[in-house]
């Protein structure tokens, strides 16, 4: 299992309302320039697009994504027939995943969406680096990687009490999930109670994940589910909190990151690859809404309804 958010697949929205959608899915969540994006939108991406499912993120993605493709129309960028037949490759993978043209139509009605959607929505992965090239971002140095590894990461270490059955993928129910968060809580109390967590880790954990991280996760904002995020944020160093993701029961051990620790430069190596996407990816979002803003492309957030919206965990 993997505690980072990731999108399955790169999409941007788009306002390409059919009337089919009910009143809840025609719901205006944001602006990009003259474009509108319906809270259909935003369902869609977050529950056949990503395994977040926490709106605002989601609506991060679909507002940064759909402004590559009109910082792309203002640019007058098009696609050459290698890349068009790369979408149309990678529209089709997708319509099989939601089980062919005809189901993956019908999914699309569901959310309000018109039937040719998917190339929209996908175009980004294509414009997305033409865009980055052309504004020439400079690479993050060492000094900023430090600064920014020093400022803006949190380290944990934690154990995940699954709340999904190990042989179906179902979410567990009734009397299963009940011992489930009753294993959870009596982890808690044994970890403020003084008991080793490295071993308690050992004898209850479920994220195989931590077994190639002793030292705990090293993360900034974004990488973790909202949750576990929120969760370390709420404590300080060396203390515990419990929380609950999609993917269970997360009994954390917020750990310093300080610069006396005579592993700290180790840390920092270990970490310094995934410092530096993460302080790029910061520059380039960063860069795209300048450029934006230069071409007039204006963004109106409508956080009243974005907040409001339910993402259910889908299967597919």
């Amino acid at each position: 299992m993997k505690l980072k958010k990731l999108l399955l697949i790169t999409m941007a929205g788009a306002m390409l309302l059919s009337g089919c959608g009910n009143k809840e899915m025609s719901k205006n969540a944001m602006k990009i320039g003259d474009n509108k994006i319906s809270v259909g939108v935003i369902k869609f991406v977050g529950e056949y697009g990503s395994n977040s499912t926490d709106p605002e993120y989601i609506s991060d993605v679909v507002k940064q994504n759909y402004l590559f493709n009109d910082i792309a129309d203002k640019m007058d960028m098009e696609m050459d027939d290698d890349e068009k037949e790369t979408l149309t490759k990678n529209v089709r993978s997708f319509r099989q995943k939601l089980g062919g043209k005809k189901e993956s139509d019908k999914i699309l009605k569901e959310y309000g969406l018109d039937d040719d959607v998917l190339e929209v929505l996908m175009s980004t992965s294509i414009y997305a680096p033409k865009i980055i090239e052309e504004l020439d971002i400079a690479e993050p140095t060492d000094d900023e990687m430090m600064e920014t590894f020093k400022n803006d990461y949190l380290r944990a270490k934690h154990v995940l009490i699954s709340t999904k059955d190990q042989t179906t993928g179902e979410e567990l129910e009734g009397d299963q999930l009940a011992e489930a968060e009753k294993t959870a809580n009596e982890v808690l109390e044994k970890a403020k109670s003084g008991e080793d967590f490295d071993a308690l880790i050992a004898e209850y954990n479920e994220d195989p994940g931590i077994n190639s991280n002793p030292d705990g996760y090293f993360f900034t904002d974004g990488d973790m589910v909202k949750e576990f995020e929120e969760a370390t944020k709420s404590v300080m160093p060396g203390e515990f909190v419990i929380c609950k993701s999609i993917y269970g029961y997360h009994i954390i051990q917020r750990l310093a990151i300080d610069e006396a620790d005579e592993k700290f430069n180790e840390y920092f190596e270990t970490n310094k690859s995934n410092i530096k996407y993460a302080l790029s990816s910061k520059k380039q979002l960063e860069a795209v809404d300048k450029k934006a803003e230069e071409l007039g492309i204006k963004v109106e957030i409508n956080d009243d309804v974005i907040k409001n919206i339910t993402i259910e965990e889908k299967s597919n």
